[in-house]
């Protein structure tokens, strides 16, 4: 199996942020066994606050907020878990190393949250801008729906509320707005004030755009340009 250059790239970044974590928390065990074990165990509560983060941005809102809290909870419920564990192991319980063992939860958060944030700065084109087949979630009618990026025709903003065309013709009403829409989905293209499009379904003709065949889509004066450029130079 062939190993590409980003995912090599990101190996090594998380070999180095192990490492660095090790460094970090070698004052708190007895040897470099021990903080390096540490450093390693505290890969996963930061991978998980790392892509926690991705996940819970997906929604709006209280949503988001909720999710971004609950992440936060877990990633540091699971540091505390990877440091008793270590300090289980190579101290035995030392009562002499258990004030140093235990470290400030302010600074694990602000060490996890460093590493995440520049994970996300190093790699933010991998891990920021999605494919057509990843999977995107929202609330429709009150029950969470999850989509393919590939299976939205176009998105219609109508008042308070947008609307999500199928391919297969279904629509789906939901209350993000279509300038979160635009965030959330940068490869699809806003040819409109009301309209966000799936550009793989879509043929440019001057001033509308047909969508799969089925139906048209003014481009207004606003976005007439940008959307000449993305079907004229493709």
């Amino acid at each position: 199996m062939t190993i590409s250059k980003s995912n090599r790239l990101e190996i090594a970044f998380w070999l180095a942020t192990a490492f660095l974590m090790s460094l970090i928390v070698r004052d708190a065990f007895s040897n470099s066994s021990g903080s390096w074990l540490a450093g390693c165990l505290l890969l996963l509560p930061t991978l998980l606050l790392q892509k926690g983060i991705s996940w819970a941005l997906q929604f709006t809102h209280w949503r988001r907020y909720n999710r971004l809290l609950l992440v936060g909870i877990t990633s540091l419920h699971l540091a505390y878990l990877a440091i008793t564990f270590v300090y289980w192991y190579f101290l035995g319980f030392n009562s002499n190393y258990f004030e140093k063992s235990i470290i400030n939860p302010i600074l694990l958060w602000v060490i996890m949250g460093f590493f995440s944030g520049l994970y996300f700065f190093l790699f933010r084109k991998n891990s920021t801008i999605p494919s057509h087949s990843e999977s995107i979630s929202f609330y429709s009618n009150r029950k969470l729906i999850s989509l393919k990026q590939n299976e939205i025709l176009f998105i219609e903003s109508l008042g308070e509320h947008t609307t999500i065309q199928l391919v297969n013709g279904q629509s789906l009403k939901n209350g993000v707005k279509i300038s979160e829409w635009t965030q959330r989905l940068p490869q699809f293209i806003r040819v409109h004030r009301s309209f966000l499009i799936n550009p793989n379904f879509a043929i440019y003709k001057g001033q509308e755009l047909e969508m799969n065949g089925k139906q048209t889509i003014p481009i207004s004066r606003t976005y007439k340009e940008q959307t000449k450029a993305h079907f004229l130079e493709k």
